[in-house]
């Protein structure tokens, strides 16, 4: 099944927004291509295997580019428009297994944490604050700027990974930062009409 050119920029514009300057479109693929780039070269560069390198380039593909795009009013605007619940937010961060994939590309590795633990702590933490965010949209703003920083500082206090020490540092701003909380935005700014 091919998909025609109206399709691909359909899907396009539901990832972005289609409100999206050229400018987002432009640095929402080079931030991607330098997440697809330098991913795998760090995690080779730590020993991880050709299966952990193609693993790593993967998830940087999707949190890389994430992490801008999800953060831009354009995004902001789409994944808050009238329609977006509390479900499809969660649903978003539920689909974000992320956590296990790295416990994975770093197996072998002594830590402080075992991978199962350390994946499980991140993911809950995740889904946990997305709940939180998601319950009070009035707090959204700090909430989503307090709830990413205690996601890097869990990260500090269960180890980083040592194939891709990048990831809290895109999972959490594309996740609470950016989609549940669009905390660089105002309401204003959200609630106006989609142009």
């Amino acid at each position: 099944m091919s998909l025609g050119r109206g399709e691909v920029r359909r899907f396009w514009a539901e990832l972005v927004g289609p409100e999206a300057t050229p400018v987002d479109h432009a640095l929402t693929v080079a931030t991607t291509v330098a997440g697809a780039v330098v991913a795998p070269l760090v995690a080779r560069r730590n020993d991880a295997g050709r299966a952990g390198a193609v693993a790593a380039c993967l998830l940087a593909v999707d949190l890389s580019g994430g992490a801008y795009v999800n953060n831009t009013r354009a995004c902001a605007r789409w994944y808050e428009r009238p329609g977006q619940g509390e479900a499809d937010h969660l649903t978003f961060a539920a689909l974000h297994v992320h956590p296990a994939v790295v416990a994975w590309i770093d197996r072998g590795i002594g830590r402080r944490v075992p991978g199962v633990t350390w994946a499980a702590a991140h993911y809950a933490y995740l889904m946990g604050s997305t709940a939180v965010i998601r319950r009070f949209p009035a707090r959204r703003r700090p909430l989503g700027v307090a709830l990413t920083v205690g996601g890097l500082a869990l990260d500090a206090a269960l180890g980083p990974s040592a194939r891709a020490p990048w990831f809290a540092w895109t999972y959490y701003p594309k996740l609470l930062l950016g989609h549940a909380a669009a905390a660089l935005w105002s309401d204003e700014d959200l609630r106006a009409p989609l142009s």
